[in-house]
C-alpha cells in the first residue's frame, strides 16, 4: 500500500495555527495590546480623504465586532459622509460592533429618510439592534413598511419586532404587510407582529388567515403561532384541519401539533390526523400520533391506527404512538 503523504505546506500551516492560539493563550494581555493598536489605526483611516481607504477600514472593524467598540464614536461621524455607501457601512458596522451605540440614534433616525435604499435599509437594521432603546424610532420605521424597496421594507418590520411592546402603534401598518407583495416582508411582517403581542382574539383571525398564504414558510410560520396559543386558538381549528393536508411537512406537523394543544375541542380532527399517520414524514407521523391521544373518548377511534405505529421504522413515531395508546386505555386493542 502506498502511503499519502501530506504536503508540507498543511503541516506548516498546522504549526502555525498551534503557535499563534499558544501565544494568544500563555500573552493574553500583548494579544490584547496588539488588538488596540489595530483598532486605533483603523479609527485613523476612517479620516482617509481615499473613501476606498474608508471603506476598508469600516470592513476590518466589522470583522473586529465587539472588539472594536472604541471605534464607535468616529463610525457615528461618518453616518454624515457625503458618499452613500460610507453611510450604509458605517450604520451596519455600529449595528455590528454594539456596545453602547444609542448615541447613534439620532443620526440613524434621520438617515431613515436616506435617498439611498442601502442607507435607510441598514439604519432600520441597526436601531433593531438597540431594541426597546431605539422606541423613537417607530414612527418612522412604520412609514417605512411601504417604502419602494423590499430590502427596507423587510428591515424596517424586523426592527419593529426587536422593538417589541414599544412598537404596538405599529400593528396596523404590520397588518397591512401581511399582504405585501413579497414574502419575506409578509413573513418578517408576522414574526414582528408575534414579537410585540397581539390580542388573542386578533392574533387568531390573523394567523388562520396566513395559512393560507403562498409561501410555505409564512404558513409553517402561522401554524406554530397558533400552536403557542393553544386551547385559546380554537376558532382556528377548520382553518388547521385543512391545512394537515398542506404540501409543506412542516405546516402539517406545526398543524397537528396545535390541534392537540386544543385537546378534545378539537375533535372534529381526528379523521384528518387518522389519515396522517401514514404520512411520509416521520415528524408529521409523530405530531399526528400524539395529538390523537389529546382527544379523549374520540381519539379512540384511531387505537387500531395507532397500534400499527408501534412497528414504524422511526423511533419517534413509535414513542408518540406508544404514548397516546397509553393515554387513551387500551394500549391492547387488536389491529386487523
Amino acid at each position: 500500500m502506498t502511503k499519502t503523504n501530506r504536503p508540507r505546506s498543511h503541516r506548516y500551516l498546522k504549526i502555525i495555527f498551534f503557535t499563534i492560539s499558544l501565544s494568544v493563550f500563555l500573552f493574553p494581555e500583548s494579544f490584547a495590546q496588539d488588538r488596540k493598536i489595530q483598532v486605533d489605526q483603523l479609527i485613523q483611516q476612517l479620516q482617509d480623504k481615499d473613501r476606498r481607504a474608508r471603506l476598508a477600514a469600516i470592513n476590518e472593524l466589522v470583522k473586529l465586532a465587539e472588539n472594536a467598540n472604541s471605534a464607535i464614536p468616529s463610525l457615528i461621524l461618518l453616518l454624515k459622509d457625503p458618499d452613500a455607501l460610507i453611510r450604509s457601512g458605517a450604520a451596519y458596522a455600529i449595528g455590528k460592533i454594539g456596545g453602547d451605540i444609542v448615541p447613534a440614534l439620532p443620526i440613524l433616525v434621520e438617515l431613515l429618510s436616506d435617498q439611498n435604499e442601502a442607507v435607510r435599509r441598514d439604519a432600520a437594521g441597526t436601531l433593531g439592534k438597540m431594541g426597546v432603546g431605539a422606541k423613537a424610532a417607530v414612527p418612522q420605521l412604520t412609514n417605512l413598511l411601504s417604502d419602494k424597496s423590499t430590502a427596507v421594507r423587510r428591515s424596517s418590520a424586523e426592527a419593529l419586532g426587536k422593538i417589541g411592546v414599544e412598537a404596538k402603534p405599529a400593528i396596523p401598518a404590520l397588518i397591512r404587510s401581511l399582504k405585501d407583495q413579497e414574502f419575506v416582508v409578509r413573513m418578517t411582517a408576522a414574526y414582528a407582529l408575534d414579537m410585540i403581542g397581539l390580542e388573542n382574539e386578533e392574533a387568531v383571525s390573523i394567523w388562520a388567515e396566513l395559512l393560507k398564504d403562498q409561501s410555505e414558510h409564512v404558513r409553517s410560520f402561522a401554524a406554530e403561532a397558533l400552536s403557542k396559543i393553544g386551547s385559546g386558538a380554537v376558532k382556528a381549528i377548520p382553518a388547521m384541519i385543512d391545512s394537515l393536508k398542506d404540501q409543506d411537512w412542516s405546516v402539517r406537523a406545526r398543524s397537528a401539533k396545535g390541534l392537540g394543544k386544543m385537546g378534545a375541542e378539537a375533535r372534529t380532527a381526528v379523521p384528518a390526523l387518522i389519515e396522517l399517520l401514514s404520512d411520509q414524514d416521520r415528524i408529521v407521523r409523530a405530531n399526528a400520533a400524539t395529538a390523537l391521544g389529546e382527544m379523549g373518548d374520540a381519539g379512540k377511534t384511531a387505537l387500531p391506527a395507532l397500534n400499527r405505529l408501534l412497528e414504524d421504522r422511526e423511533q419517534i413515531v413509535r414513542l408518540a404512538a406508544t404514548g397516546s395508546i397509553d393515554k387513551l386505555g387500551s394500549i391492547g386493542v387488536k389491529t386487523k
